[in-house]
């Protein structure tokens, strides 16, 4: 009996202290994980991001990451914003900058489909320039504008997504060079890469001095559901780099002197460790 106490205690504690480690990241410009806590909620990890909060509210009972969530209640267009003014230097899309490549990794859980839903958007009045969104046809995509007045182009992952259910989705967009982009998304309960990744070239966005959002401030286009681990990037993320993040992976290889883990298998294929020289311009 005793024996049988002492592996379910290593079980949990090895389950509860799996985490990505961006501290070494150069590239990662914001981290947003909204631990519970007045201020971790709203805490950038990586940088001086801190989120105004509209409404969302902490979730310990249904979270991906951590130990906490944030929920959003779509009916009372619950948000969290930072205005452009406030972003650390080498945000993507920040005003008077010209920084355009970035990364978006998110988790997140819909309460329902068939609706469309803002999840991490920089977006003004007449100031859109690029974000993610599930549209209603249930389908995650990639937001750019190159009018700042709305969505001209949008691209769209090739399976829908359903409600009740984590998913790990990263979007990459290569805004110094072709316009290329991935939108890759992994389904947690079914542990698999969600169909095939959807690639292709993209269009230029114009930067405006608009805020981040998560969810916004209209019922017809905020979420109804869970954010957690938000992180953006200023370069682009390789899919063995995706699949490190999917797996609680990032950054471990750097802490054990480089070597390459064992434990991640995805499509197939097991995931390489991060690379020293990690190009800001291409995607592979």
């Amino acid at each position: 009996m005793r024996r049988i106490v002492l592996i379910t205690v290593f079980v949990f504690a090895s389950e509860t202290m799996m985490a990505n480690d961006f501290s070494n990241d150069d590239h990662c410009k914001i981290l947003w994980r909204f631990e519970s806590g007045a201020v971790p909620f709203l805490a950038d990890s990586k940088g001086n991001n801190t989120l105004t909060n509209k409404g969302a509210d902490e979730d310990t009972s249904v979270f991906s990451e951590g130990a906490c969530s944030a929920k959003f209640n779509r009916a009372n267009m619950d948000r969290m914003l930072i205005t452009d003014a406030d972003l650390d230097s080498g945000v993507p899309g920040k005003s008077g900058e010209n920084h355009k490549t970035f990364s978006i990794a998110l988790r997140f859980r819909l309460d329902d489909v068939g609706i469309y839903q803002f999840l991490v958007t920089k977006i003004g009045s007449e100031k859109y320039c690029y974000g993610c969104s599930v549209y209603t046809d249930n389908h995650l995509q990639l937001l750019v504008s190159h009018n700042g007045t709305a969505w001209p182009s949008t691209f769209k992952h090739e399976t829908a997504l359903v409600a009740d259910r984590w998913y790990r989705a990263v979007l990459t967009y290569d805004g110094d060079d072709d316009d290329a982009y991935r939108i890759r998304i992994w389904d947690e309960t079914a542990q698999a890469i969600v169909g095939v990744d959807k690639t292709g070239t993209a269009t230029d966005f114009d930067i405006y001095d608009s805020s981040i959002y998560l969810g916004y401030d209209s019922v017809n286009l905020t979420l109804g559901g869970n954010l957690d681990e938000v992180v953006i990037f200023d370069d682009i993320l390789t899919v063995d780099e995706i699949d490190k993040i999917f797996a609680f992976e990032y950054g471990a290889e750097e802490e054990s002197g480089g070597q390459e883990s064992d434990l991640v298998t995805f499509g197939g294929a097991k995931s390489a460790g991060k690379s020293a020289g990690k190009s800001a311009g291409k995607q592979d």
